[in-house]
């Protein structure tokens, strides 16, 4: 381009810019305040692989937490990123307490098990009262059972009284958009590690040649899911030892 054609086009764009009144809503406005930020550098941080905090077991059921996260979205309707990031808290300490009377019933429900074996001609109230002394045994489990969920009934109000300060001392409009790609992202089932492979590998190539190795359980778990084993070890032969699963079981260890 001539000097000349340069001149015209600036002035042509600036005319242009002229005209232009900037966005009108307020999320546009929201938007465009962003700019300043939106650089390649910037960028990258406001991208999110995996939520803020993570901690949940790898037992847990992640779905069972992001039904509970998105009824708490619903209720709570979060305006802003620090918003959500308290209601993330509070899901994952109303989960975790869930988890902690799912123990305690558990461990309960094994005691009045050992009873019934026990004690099967026994009328259901004494056994219930049998189990009751067997778990005054346990007493420095219950005690620990008492005290994280009241832990966890703590922190859950103080996150809701955080985040009702928050949204009243520090109130954001037009409500900042916020993304929830990140904790859908956790629901992926998560592959094992290197050193887990590695170690299945291992059983398995023993498992080949010792015909009567004992396989370890979780061994042929992961050998018996296709998808997994497509993901972590796509060269690997199962075959012979899938005819052994499935036609003459390989004696699995506990």
């Amino acid at each position: 381009m001539t000097e000349e054609q340069k001149a015209r086009r600036a002035a042509v764009a600036r005319q242009n810019g002229a005209k232009s009144r900037g966005p009108v809503s307020d999320l546009g406005k929201y938007i465009a305040s962003l700019n300043s930020i939106a650089t390649g550098e910037h960028l990258e941080i406001l991208k999110e692989e995996l939520p803020e905090c993570i901690a949940l077991l790898s037992s847990d059921c992640w779905i069972s937490y992001l039904r509970l996260y998105q009824k708490h979205l619903r209720q709570l309707q979060p305006a802003s990123e620090c918003e959500q990031t308290l209601v993330r808290h509070m899901c994952v300490e109303l989960f975790q307490l869930e988890r902690t009377i799912s123990l305690e019933t558990y461990a309960r429900q094994c005691l009045l098990d050992a009873s019934l074996r026990a004690y099967s001609e026994m009328p259901s109230e004494m056994r219930d009262l049998t189990s009751y002394e067997k778990g005054l045994e346990k007493e420095k489990l219950w005690r620990s059972l008492q005290r994280d969920k009241k832990s966890h009934q703590s922190a859950y109000a103080s996150h809701y009284k955080m985040f009702k300060q928050i949204r009243r001392d520090f109130p954001l409009v037009p409500p900042e958009p916020i993304s929830t790609d990140a904790d859908q992202n956790g629901a992926a089932p998560a592959l094992p590690t290197p050193e887990v492979v590695k170690e299945m590998l291992d059983h398995a190539d023993r498992a080949k040649n010792e015909p009567n190795y004992q396989l370890p359980r979780w061994v042929a778990n992961m050998l018996l899911d296709d998808e997994m084993m497509a993901e972590i070890a796509p060269s690997y032969d199962v075959t012979a030892l899938l005819e052994k699963l499935t036609v003459t079981p390989v004696p699995l260890a506990a």
